[in-house]
């Protein structure tokens, strides 16, 4: 006997090109990630909960402002003697060659990186985990075009999981106490 299974159908969503949001977290900045491998949800397997991170108080995110329609995303999944992995690569360009594009490139070659993004269709994603992050790469080009090429990327374990929210105020909430331990008094 045979169960037929159906992946996809004819009548689909329209479907919207190109990155449209991409914030940077400093991995080394996250402190807990219930990733959905490890910790399933009831949500599904690939869909990390808008409760999931932890991260240091103060820890600056990074949002990259790039043109509209000139970020782009790919992952494929390769496999050798360690078994299956996933790599993932953002591709940005900025027009010109940018002092600032160039500088936080410089200042970024140490750390990797866990990606909070969202596409055209309004699908967030999280790219990296508190493990393994993605690592940035600058390429300047100053001849028939003049441009500040950036490429984000890692090889991962897991494919990209789905982000329940790209809202950050739903993400990273403002909260009264800390998970720190006090003796004070008022703690």
């Amino acid at each position: 006997m045979v169960t037929a299974q159906e992946i996809g159908t004819l009548e689909q969503d329209s479907n919207a090109a190109f990155v449209r949001t991409l914030y940077l977290l400093d991995r080394a900045k996250l402190e807990g990630f219930l990733d959905p491998v490890r910790f399933p949800n009831g949500i599904n397997s690939m869909t990390v909960p808008v409760n999931a991170l932890t991260v240091v108080v103060g820890t600056p995110l990074t949002k990259l402002d790039f043109q509209p329609k000139s970020c782009t995303y790919s992952e494929s999944r390769g496999r050798d003697a360690n078994g299956y992995y996933y790599d993932v690569q953002f591709l940005t360009e900025f027009p010109k060659d940018r002092y600032e594009v160039v500088s936080w490139a410089k200042d970024t070659q140490f750390q990797e990186y866990v990606a909070l993004w969202e596409d055209f269709n309004g699908t967030a994603y999280l790219t990296g985990t508190d493990e393994i992050g993605l690592e940035v790469q600058l390429t300047r080009t100053v001849a028939g075009r003049n441009v500040a090429t950036v490429l984000i990327s890692g090889r991962f374990v897991t494919p990209t999981y789905y982000l329940e929210s790209i809202d950050l105020a739903e993400l990273f909430p403002e909260a009264d106490f800390s998970f720190h331990f006090s003796l004070g008094f008022n703690s």
